[in-house]
């Protein structure tokens, strides 16, 4: 080999069509090996932003999860809260509204009771051929029954409403 030959390897010029397209080839591995490293980087690097988006997405979500929790929890409070004083206030009112009718069904039957002793006391007053001991008789008897029907009611009162 001579000088200039050697010099011509040296400086990188191609003797023959072969050596050419053999150099053209190994630049364009070249170029594409350079290519594929950094589409490898670039894939790394999307594959960490990736991970790190899932992470938070993660995080996200556990926040999210929480806060629906905590929502729930407080909405279920207030739900008890309300039912807690609809009912209270419901038994309130069925017990008044009891206590007013028991009232009331005491009211006519003593009414009744009292409209019936008067009839038997104008009755018995108007009829002067009974003797005096027998009116009086029937006058306590009237008076027992109304009491024992007064006591009687008085007492379903007390049960009912206690």
């Amino acid at each position: 080999m001579t000088k200039s030959t050697v010099k011509k390897r040296d400086n990188g010029d191609p003797r023959t069509m072969r050596d050419a397209l053999a150099a053209q080839v190994l630049g364009d591995i070249d170029t594409l090996l350079d290519k594929l490293d950094a589409t490898n980087a670039a894939v790394n690097g999307s594959a960490d932003k990736i991970q790190a988006t899932i992470r938070r997405l993660e995080e996200a979500g556990e926040s999210y999860n929480q806060a629906v929790l905590a929502a729930n929890m407080r909405s279920k409070q207030e739900m008890v809260a309300y039912l807690k004083t609809v009912t209270t206030t419901v038994v309130t009112t069925t017990g008044d509204e009891q206590r007013e009718l028991i009232r009331s069904l005491l009211r006519e039957a003593i009414s009744d009771e009292i409209v019936a002793l008067k009839r038997s006391i104008a009755n018995s007053g108007k009829a002067s051929s009974t003797p005096f001991f027998s009116r009086w008789t029937v006058m306590i008897l009237v008076c027992m029954c109304t009491a024992l029907l007064a006591s009687a009611g008085t007492v379903a009162f007390i049960r009912l409403s206690g």
